[in-house]
């Protein structure tokens, strides 16, 4: 996918107009238009690119991925490679998927994913997703991302090597499937609040352990995102 295949994407996917992109990123209808439509005589300068990454909150890094081959010349305008993604193809994709960034990790359905002293990161890696897996469709990703699970604890629910799509926030919203940090172990499980106050996190395999957490307990537990959906 290239610049203008990306930034028309990016646009579609907000349900934004050329005219409102405009507005949003400061940059003009009809120099957003020419991108778009790949006559402009030259690429992007930097300072355009920048104020079109911030009107979708990603970083000029974001914007252009890795299927970009990015490099700043002396004038300080950003050349950007092409893939063989044809018109076609980006119309379907446009229309029947969105794509969700990857976290550098697994998760474990269990204790089996140890990230003691392991960063977990953003990849350069976008998934696509039907967009039929969403009620409605998120118009903003930049806080969704998506990671494969291992093991069996959360069996029939998910199984290895299906996947989460995860609104990544610390946040308890409600009972439900969450990604926590257990104890430096990265864990997708089922939260239950207490009136009480103590946090019920549990498996739905009944061979493997669940956990109650005292809201007084020394122990080191994080919410690390709420999942969205399950692939499985």
């Amino acid at each position: 996918m290239d610049l203008a295949q990306k930034i028309s994407f990016l646009r579609k996917e907000r349900e934004w107009s050329q005219d409102e992109l405009a507005k949003i990123s400061g940059v003009g209808r009809s120099t957003i238009q020419l991108y778009e439509s790949k006559k402009a005589s030259k690429n992007p300068t930097r300072e355009n690119l920048q104020k079109i990454a911030n009107a979708f909150e990603i970083s000029i890094s974001d914007l252009a991925n890795e299927n970009f081959d990015v490099s700043i010349d002396v004038s300080d305008d950003v050349s950007i490679g092409k893939n063989d993604v044809s018109p076609s193809n980006l119309k379907e994709t446009e229309t029947d998927q969105i794509f969700i960034r990857k976290l550098s990790s697994s998760v474990g359905a269990g204790e089996s994913v140890d990230i003691n002293g392991i960063e977990i990161y953003d990849t350069d890696v976008l998934i696509p997703f039907s967009r039929m897996l969403f009620k409605v469709c998120p118009k903003n990703t930049s806080r969704i991302r998506c990671m494969p699970v291992e093991g069996y604890s959360m069996v029939p629910m998910l199984y290895p090597d299906s996947w989460v799509i995860v609104d990544v926030t610390a946040k308890f919203e409600g009972d439900g499937l969450y990604i926590v940090n257990y104890c430096d172990h990265f864990m997708v499980k089922l939260l239950q609040k207490s009136p009480d106050g103590v946090l019920h996190i549990k498996s739905v395999n009944k061979e493997y352990d669940s956990y109650e957490i005292g809201p007084d307990s020394d122990l080191q537990v994080y919410i690390v995102g709420k999942v969205l959906r399950c692939v499985i």
